[in-house]
């Protein structure tokens, strides 16, 4: 039995406080300065690439972030672990702020939460070996007492590469292996949430499949959280627990991932399940597409941000942005018309 296998008979309990809280966060980027917004007359100074998105990751879950490119999933996983500035909300890691009093978060909530960026090759420097960039952790953290020799060791096995990949360079690496390096990197320090920015993007299939049984099968080995960003809708089915669907930096949609690809509730959703590809050539596509492309951030649609491009759209879509449901304690959706009257 592989790891996809079984994580869909894993059913972690939801009992306790959450492991990661994240509450109103917004993330905005400045365009002009003040002075210059002032003589120049601009009113937009910023660019707003996350609103008010709020959720709760528990201990042992994984939790995907789903949508079109621009839709605010990596400044929303940037702000997270520090690497952004956010302007609004707050982060609770094990329900203490990380980020009291210091702008980037503390050492030790950056010991408990890693990231793997979404280029392997790109993340490692090409003038250090394999050996070098596994133990950074452990030398920025100051864990200088370490056997590093045993740890590269250790890590390497842990995610499957032999002991001689520890003298390579990342030149030497295919996209795959380089991936792997990313992942023992990542787990150095026994985290416990890891944010992975597209962990399959341009690798084969196949290749991808092995990644995906890597990170399931660490996650039961060492108890590991996910937070995982991407496009890829098959990524999403096969290893997450719950799916938030961004949409122009707002979450859309939310629910468990088993019942949001059952029964999605926003248009939105349906068109990202619809476009993707079917196993049966026999089978006719019967769900309406997904039309046109994400406006631009500067220049917001009134109302629902989705209203141009919905094959549902009413007039009170182009009048007012939908307030957030909960048709369950479960599932959230900001839709005017639901699909089935959710």
């Amino acid at each position: 039995m592989n790891a996809i296998q079984m994580r869909r008979g894993m059913a972690p309990s939801l009992e306790g406080r959450p492991l990661l809280e994240v509450s109103g966060l917004a993330v905005r980027y400045p365009l002009v300065s003040a002075l210059t917004a002032r003589l120049l007359g601009i009113r937009q100074r910023f660019l707003d690439a996350v609103i008010d998105v709020s959720f709760a990751l528990h201990e042992g879950r994984t939790m995907a972030l789903v949508g079109e490119s621009g839709s605010g999933k990596s400044s929303l996983g940037r702000a997270i672990v520090g690497l952004q500035p956010f302007a609004a909300g707050h982060v609770l890691f094990e329900g203490r702020d990380p980020f009291a009093g210091r702008r980037g978060g503390n050492s030790t909530y950056h010991r408990n939460v890693a990231v793997m960026f979404q280029d392997p090759h790109s993340s490692l420097s090409p003038r250090r070996c394999v050996r070098a960039l596994i133990a950074e952790p452990f030398v920025i953290h100051g864990f200088r007492e370490r056997d590093l020799q045993a740890e590269v060791e250790r890590l390497l096995a842990l995610v499957g590469l032999p002991k001689e990949f520890a003298e390579r360079y990342p030149h030497q690496l295919s996209g795959g292996q380089a991936r792997r390096v990313g992942v023992a990197r990542a787990i150095a320090l026994n985290p416990k949430l890891i944010v992975a920015d597209e962990p399959t993007a341009g690798l084969d299939v196949s290749v991808q499949a092995d990644i995906l049984n890597l990170l399931l099968s660490l996650q039961q080995k060492l108890g590991l959280s996910y937070l995982i960003i991407t496009h890829n809708l098959a990524l999403v089915r096969h290893v997450s627990d719950e799916t938030a669907i961004m949409y122009m930096g707002r979450f859309i949609e939310q629910g468990p991932t088993a019942e949001i690809f059952a029964a999605p509730a926003h248009p939105y959703t349906a068109a990202l399940l619809a476009a993707q590809p079917k196993p049966d050539p026999d089978q006719r596509r019967t769900e309406a597409p997904l039309l046109g492309e994400v406006p631009s951030l500067l220049s917001r649609p009134s109302g629902c941000e989705f209203h141009n491009r919905c094959p549902r759209a009413q007039e009170a879509c182009r009048r007012d942005l939908p307030d957030t449901y909960r048709p369950t304690p479960s599932r959230m959706h900001r839709c005017w018309f639901p699909l089935g009257g959710v």
